[in-house]
Order: C-alpha cells, then sequence, then structure tokens
C-alpha cells in the first residue's frame, strides 16, 4: 500500500511539473514570435530595397545611358582614322 502511496504522489508531482514546465516553454516561445516577425518584416524591406537598387543599377548601366554620358562627355562616334606616316624603329643599336 506505501508503495502505491508513493507512486501516486510521484506521478502526480510529474504531471504538475511538466505542466508548468510546458506553460513556461509556451510563453517564452510566444515572445519570441514578435522578434521573428520584425525579423521578417525587416527581411522583407531589404528585399524591397534590393531590388529598386538592382534595377537602378541595370538601368545606369544599359548601353543607351553610357553612350548619352559619353556624348555629354565629349565623346563622339565619328571614325577618324590617324595615320602615322613615318616608321621610327622600335629599338635603337648602339
Amino acid at each position: 500500500m506505501r508503495k502505491a502511496y508513493v507512486l501516486i504522489i510521484f506521478l502526480l508531482g510529474l504531471t504538475i511539473s511538466l505542466s508548468v514546465g510546458k506553460a513556461v516553454l509556451q510563453n517564452t516561445l510566444s515572445t519570441s514570435g514578435i522578434f521573428v516577425g520584425q525579423a521578417e518584416q525587416e527581411i522583407n524591406s531589404y528585399k524591397t530595397q534590393n531590388a529598386i537598387l538592382s534595377e537602378e543599377v541595370l538601368t545606369a548601366s544599359s548601353l543607351t545611358n553610357i553612350m548619352e554620358k559619353a556624348k555629354q562627355s565629349g565623346f563622339t562616334s565619328e571614325n577618324v582614322l590617324m595615320v602615322i606616316n613615318t616608321s621610327r624603329p622600335l629599338a635603337v643599336k648602339p
């Protein structure tokens, strides 16, 4: 009879301690979910900024944009050939 009483008390204590542990763990997880949500919002914000910046980079690096900036800087697309008639030796013997 004594063993059954000790076993029931032990199982009752184990059940109560596991219930309290479960409640504490759920409370901890519920508050960490807020931080996870905030982190996901920041990630989405950075993804949006990354998409906008990559579009700006593609626009700035397009050939038409580069050609317009080159014309504004004074470069021309005319084919001007420069011919040097006299040839000089590459190396002179001493």
